[in-house]
């Protein structure tokens, strides 16, 4: 299970990982 997601990860762009972490770990994102 730590392998897909570890995958899945490796395998965003540095830009779509920010933008996906800011959804999940930054709750003001959403309202700007």
């Amino acid at each position: 299970k730590k392998q897909v997601i570890t995958d899945y990860i490796a395998g965003m762009t540095d830009r779509y990982a920010m933008m996906e972490y800011k959804k999940l770990f930054d709750p003001y994102e959403k309202l700007l």
